[in-house]
């Protein structure tokens, strides 16, 4: 009986996965190659205004910072097609990835 108890939420879980896959485009190619498309618009952004003669001279952090807010524009594309039903944990872990890939590619061309 106990086994029975504990088996019925892993197959309940088990349920649920494929549903939140359709759920997230994952069985829509078109989608999945539009978010990729924006991923790739944003992280070019990025790359592009991390100024290699400023890397040295101001903290990384300020760069970065001053990187995400130029590519603002291309991370509210990535936003508007990854997160359609407006889910704000979606668009904070976007806002944060966006911060964190601008402070790499600040590491990277300082050479750290």
């Amino acid at each position: 009986m106990r086994f029975a108890l504990l088996l019925l939420p892993l197959l309940l879980a088990g349920c649920e996965q494929p549903s939140s896959w359709k759920a997230g485009g994952w069985t829509d190619p078109a989608l999945m190659h539009k978010i990729n498309r924006a991923y790739e618009a944003r992280d070019n952004c990025l790359e592009r205004h991390v100024v290699p003669s400023d890397a040295n001279n101001s903290s990384a952090q300020a760069i970065a910072a001053a990187a995400a807010l130029s590519c603002q524009s291309e991370t509210n594309a990535l936003i508007a097609v990854s997160n359609p039903y407006g889910d704000p944990r979606v668009t904070a872990a976007i806002m944060r990835d966006s911060d964190f890939r601008a402070l790499r590619y600040v590491l990277k061309a300082r050479g750290q």
